[in-house]
């Protein structure tokens, strides 16, 4: 990204993070603790709240949480966690966020569904700190709080959304997943492989939208998990705003999204091989040492799991070519070779990325070498065979008569 880019990106966010303080407090009103969320469970008014625990201390100032549980929680028991980010911080004379009838009914929905809630202060200048505190102080306090320190899910809206994708971003495993409403979401060059439920009001500010429209499809392009809800009718804060049957589907979805993703590993701690698309993404953002590093590790955690086929290596090794990363596809190709040594596709293969890379005498090589297995392939279709012959020998004739 260059600077200027760099800095179009900066004052747009910064744009957007007003844009949506200012439409939060808008349509909130002067006391946002009457506001509540268009949905209901049955049994959210028994959920167990405990309040005013203190997570950071700043002189004399107390930041604190409330904790929403089950009702039917056991004494000793570990739930999963949805922390409800704070990152706009709170305002003199004005109630604090975790009292907003959002957040306290948000956090009720989430314990009526059988998990943990946690809805906290922070300081307006200090918000990201003091969530990376809260997030530190849950984890060191887990048994305390009842909560189980290694399945978080981050929720964000609005502004919240600017600290809330750099929590999730950064080398959290216990993670499980995120959801972002109509949130300003920024986008780092790679983006940590979380699953995602975005939701997004058709109503909304354009460039709100076309900034999370932007990371929704940056998430997609490396591989990761969304769930993309877009409500063409929606108002910014439409689970509050807009009393409808869309708003409370959206809602009921997010919480089967929430108690799907609770209950699994986060891809993290599954140890699983990247997709192909974030194969391709770590190798553009971190180099092949890197990505090849993560591939290695994977296979490590699961010999027997099938990383990738050879057609699927080889479509990544050919999609950097065509982005002219030359040396990288050569990497890839080796690696196709490495993996499927009797392949006469993969020594064909690996000879266009030498070629393209402008090293002839490998090329021709590899060339031959395709030649020779293909000889012995037996189990190849004669079509498929014929078709790898003739480029094979296209590139002999090319390489030799230069």
């Amino acid at each position: 990204m260059n600077v200027y880019c760099f800095w179009k990106c900066l004052i747009l966010s910064a744009a957007l993070t007003v844009y949506s303080v200012s439409v939060s407090a808008q349509r909130l009103g002067p006391n946002p603790t009457q506001q509540t969320v268009v949905y209901r469970l049955a049994n959210s008014e028994k959920v167990l709240v405990r309040k005013d625990v203190t997570y950071k201390t700043i002189g004399d100032l107390e930041l604190k949480l409330d904790a929403y549980y089950p009702a039917e929680m056991k004494k000793d028991e570990r739930l999963p966690l949805v922390i409800f980010i704070n990152g706009v911080g709170n305002r003199d004379n004005f109630p604090k966020v975790r009292n907003w009838g959002q957040y306290t009914n948000w956090g009720r929905l989430v314990g009526a569904s059988g998990f943990a809630a946690i809805n906290y202060d922070s300081r307006l200048a200090e918000a990201e700190a003091d969530t990376s505190s809260l997030v530190e102080y849950v984890r060191a306090s887990a048994a305390k709080l009842n909560v189980d320190e290694n399945k978080i899910l981050i929720w964000a809206c609005s502004a919240n959304g600017r600290v809330g994708t750099k929590i999730v971003m950064e080398e959290r495993p216990y993670i499980s997943a995120a959801v972002f409403y109509y949130a300003v979401c920024n986008a780092p060059p790679l983006l940590r492989e979380v699953p995602l439920f975005i939701a997004r009001a058709g109503l909304d500010n354009p460039s709100l939208n076309q900034a999370l429209d932007g990371f929704a499809q940056a998430a997609i392009a490396q591989g990761l998990s969304v769930s993309f809800v877009n409500y063409p009718d929606g108002h910014h804060a439409f689970d509050l705003l807009d009393d409808t049957d869309q708003s409370r589907e959206i809602i009921k979805q997010t919480i089967e999204f929430m108690k799907f993703h609770l209950k699994q590993k986060s891809v993290a701690q599954s140890g699983r091989a990247p997709s192909s698309g974030r194969f391709i993404a770590l190798i553009n953002v971190l180099g092949w040492t890197k990505a090849l590093e993560i591939y290695e590790q994977a296979k490590r955690s699961d010999p027997q799991a099938p990383l990738f086929t050879e057609q699927t290596l080889n479509g990544i090794g050919y999609t950097l070519l065509q982005n002219k990363k030359t040396r990288d596809a050569v990497e890839v190709f080796k690696l196709v070779v490495a993996s499927y040594p009797g392949s006469a596709n993969a020594y064909d293969s690996l000879a266009d990325a030498y070629l393209e890379d402008g090293n002839k005498a490998e090329a021709l090589k590899n060339t031959e070498r395709a030649l020779e297995l293909l000889e012995k392939d037996t189990s190849m279709p004669p079509q498929r065979r014929e078709q790898i012959r003739q480029s094979a020998a296209q590139k002999v004739n090319r390489l030799k008569s230069n």
